[in-house]
């Protein structure tokens, strides 16, 4: 592990912690910006973004510059420590085998698509790939740019009811909308603190009447907006202490539009009234049932049984409700039924639970059991293969 504090010109701070066991591998801070500790999941083509910075001040300091961009890898070299195995080095492209059946979303209403198609976003790809509920290519669409319908780093994906697709992008600090075959229609956010501003957001949900809840890493908060991308309040401040985050990663939303966020570095999981008030959290720092290293993404299946993506730990746990653990499943490695850097994770109406992971370059596809039932993707940049597959949401 490396870290490295430097300023850039302006007096802006910027601490970088490099880690190359987790392909969340780079953390990268604005300390200036009140924001005084390093957060979870920098983009691992962050170097490439550098000038971005430009935004908020002029110039990045060369003799910085120049110290970074050998820090940071990219993907496709990375590589896990001696003590585990080199998991890119192995993988090969599975074959599905598997009848999934007709998946159904939540609420959802068909538009002339597959019932329980799969948006995945692939940001090293920087776009997002559609597939059937069988892992077969249907349709991507996104190129590197700032114009609509472009992503610089995109990471969160979610659906509406009448199949629009939501795409958080990190770099760009906005959220996009687009139907279903990725047509843009309209965008909202800009790079701040302020209301409706961003500074690293990371996920999207929708509850039941069209509101969107994004999580913000390096605001420390989530805010949420109407159908329109209309602001409409925020929560969420740095520390560890109820309704504080120190990396708020995943959001998902139960039944009773209750909020659950993941808190990547705090290793735990909060859950929120629509109003944004704490009502409880669980977890903390460990390897044992209920507690978390790096928990990611997460989603809730019909009965508000909520799956969390422990990455570090390399496997999915399944709790109710209230936080009450209830199954676990998943090993480091690159096997059906192992994983390698999950991240994200979707529940369709039948209890099916996909998982992606960026290290494997893959889907793989579960029972409401973690049994294991089919698998899809290779590494590269194809229709159906992955660089970074980091998100992943079921219409």
């Amino acid at each position: 592990m490396l870290f490295l504090l430097t300023s850039i010109a302006g007096g802006i701070l910027m601490f970088i912690d490099y880690d190359n066991i987790y392909a969340q591998s780079s953390d990268f801070q604005l300390s200036s910006l009140s924001f005084s500790a390093p957060y979870s999941d920098m983009p691992s083509n962050m170097q490439g973004s550098l000038s971005d910075l430009g935004d908020i001040d002029d110039k990045v300091d060369s003799q910085v510059t120049d110290i970074i961009k050998p820090t940071f890898q990219d993907p496709l070299e990375k590589s896990v420590t001696k003590e585990e195995d080199d998991i890119s080095s192995v993988i090969e492209p599975k074959g599905r085998g598997i009848d999934a059946g007709s998946d159904t979303a939540r609420g959802a209403t068909t538009t002339g698509d597959g019932d329980g198609d799969v948006y995945i976003v692939d940001y090293s790809n920087i776009r997002v790939q559609k597939f059937d509920n069988q892992g077969d290519f249907i349709s991507k669409w996104g190129t590197k740019g700032k114009a609509d319908g472009q992503f610089g780093v995109p990471h969160g994906v979610d659906i509406d009811k009448e199949d629009n697709v939501y795409v958080v992008d990190m770099d760009n600090n906005n959220v996009q909308k687009f139907d279903s075959k990725g047509n843009f229609l309209f965008k909202w956010g800009s790079m701040g603190t302020g209301d409706g501003q961003f500074m690293h957001p990371h996920t999207i949900k929708l509850d039941s009447a069209g509101n969107s809840y994004v999580s913000d890493m390096a605001n420390f908060n989530v805010q949420k907006f109407d159908s329109e991308g209309n602001f409409l309040f925020k929560w969420g401040s740095m520390g560890t202490g109820d309704g504080q985050f120190n990396a708020p990663e995943g959001v998902a939303i139960d039944s009773l539009d209750n909020i659950y966020v993941t808190d990547t570095d705090n290793n735990n999981v909060q859950k929120f009234d629509s109003k944004g008030n704490f009502l409880f959290k669980w977890g903390t720092t460990g390897e044992n049932e209920g507690q978390f290293k790096k928990p990611a993404g997460l989603d809730i299946d019909k009965n508000d049984n909520i799956y969390v993506v422990d990455a570090g730990n390399s496997r999915i746990q399944k709790f109710d409700s209230n936080g009450e653990f209830l199954t676990a499943w998943g090993s480091k490695g690159p096997g059906n039924g192992q994983l390698a850097s999950p991240h994200d994770v979707a529940v369709d109406s039948e209890g099916n639970v996909y998982v992606v992971e960026q290290l494997n370059f893959r889907v793989q596809k579960f029972d409401s059991n973690g049994e294991f039932l089919s698998t899809w993707g290779s590494k590269g940049s194809n229709s159906d293969q992955f660089l970074d597959p980091h998100s992943i949401v079921v219409s």
